[in-house]
């Protein structure tokens, strides 16, 4: 498969091959259907993941998903999936249409692809984000929490919008072009992960714009992005304003900037994302009058070895800090007293290895070394102050795909 056939699969409808929906079966058939089922389990020494793993560890863990797409003419699809998904307190399991959408191609040549998206979509985040929950396609059983957070899935994932897309030839490569506008799915979760608690109120009202652009060069033997969004939460207020966490009515204003790297050798590749996103929560005042405004920092580095076909290798060091200007969290934990300075930061250096023994099933296993619990759920951990500074994780999964 060459690199620009490679490009055009990428900017079908649900990133084809997200759904495992690929150029040929759309050629050959109207109708496509696919699914994957994902079983993990976790168990750490000390703090809990995706459930009481720290006990004596946790099945907690599985995705469920089915998609489907349609081929209306030779311009127009439609796409949807529908998935389950169990992930400790965080998600319950109960069914949510991930995506649904219909993909209207303007132009489909070879020296260009230009088209527009529109319905519930996965969103262009990163090299990883738009497929993120189809375990074939990423290179791990967690990607790097610093910038792919569990925690804030909902509101990663997917958007209730427009896209425009377009992928060209350009000086050297190929140049791949997503602007998006939309609603973002807010929920409990998406509070959790940003005010560190279930608020009395709720988000509503909220929109976003993101844009990305990756460069590849060399039939994609070098790849490198740039991703830029500014979303804006409106919050408002329960009825108890008496509570002592309580919010007044505003936005809470997300910046990120995010830059991506990738080299590709026959058996191996490099791949690196650093990230800053700002954090504006001066118009909901609050506990956050403290610290209004906030910029998170982080990146990873990471390695993959292919063996062959069946067997793949990874090592990657991960890190966040919830304050780029307290990279040790002890400003902030003088702030927030119930929270100890390492919730504030984590540092993640993680082996995993990958089997395939048919195309349909895939096995990994990973160990991670963690210092910090800056990313860990606190529907899993409720009380911050008993979590352990020094903890590690050995996880298994095993997918199977139809």
């Amino acid at each position: 498969m060459n690199f620009k056939h490679l490009t055009t699969l990428l900017c079908m409808g649900i990133s084809a091959y997200s759904a495992g929906i690929y150029a040929s079966d759309s050629e050959n058939h109207n109708l496509s259907v696919n699914g994957f089922l994902t079983q993990g389990f976790f168990y750490t020494d000390q703090n809990n993941l995706y459930g009481e793993s720290s006990d004596n560890g946790s099945f907690d863990f599985h995705e469920v998903a089915v998609n489907s797409a349609y081929r209306f003419t030779p311009k127009l699809r439609g796409a949807l999936q529908i998935m389950s998904r169990q992930a400790g307190n965080v998600d319950n399991g109960e069914p949510k249409l991930d995506y649904a959408l219909l993909d209207y191609r303007f132009n489909d040549s070879v020296e260009k692809a230009v088209g527009v998206r529109a319905g519930r979509l996965k969103i262009p985040f990163g090299f990883y984000n738009e497929t993120r929950d189809v375990a074939f396609t990423r290179p791990s059983i967690m990607l790097p929490q610093s910038l792919y957070f569990d925690q804030a899935r909902d509101l990663e994932l997917s958007i209730d919008g427009v896209i425009l897309y377009s992928s060209l030839e350009a000086p050297g490569g190929w140049l791949d072009l997503d602007l998006l506008y939309g609603s973002p799915q807010t929920d409990t979760n998406v509070e959790y992960a940003y005010f560190a608690f279930d608020a009395a109120g709720k988000f509503n009202d909220s929109d976003g714009v993101m844009g990305r652009a990756i460069y590849s060069v060399d039939g994609g033997r070098i790849r490198v992005g740039l991703t830029a969004s500014e979303y804006r939460l409106g919050y408002k207020p329960g009825n108890d304003p008496t509570l002592w966490n309580e919010l007044n009515e505003g936005d809470l204003k997300l910046n990120v900037l995010a830059l991506s790297g990738q080299y590709n050798a026959e058996n191996w590749s490099l791949t690196g994302e650093y990230m800053l996103h700002e954090l504006d929560w001066r118009e909901l005042g609050g506990v956050f009058t403290l610290n209004p405004v906030t910029t998170i920092e982080s990146y990873y580095l990471q390695l993959q070895y292919r063996f062959n076909y069946s067997w793949d290798l990874l090592l990657r060091y991960d890190d966040l800090k919830l304050d780029k200007d307290d990279p040790l969290g002890k400003q902030n934990s003088a702030l927030f007293y119930t929270r100890p300075a390492h919730n504030f930061y984590a540092r993640d250096l993680t082996l995993g290895v990958g089997w395939r023994p048919a195309p349909k099933w895939l096995f990994r296993a990973e160990l991670h070394n963690v210092e910090g619990t800056g990313w860990l759920a606190e529907q899993d951990n409720p009380d911050a102050s008993v979590l352990h500074k020094y903890w590690n994780a050995f996880s298994l999964q095993a997918t199977y795909r139809f």
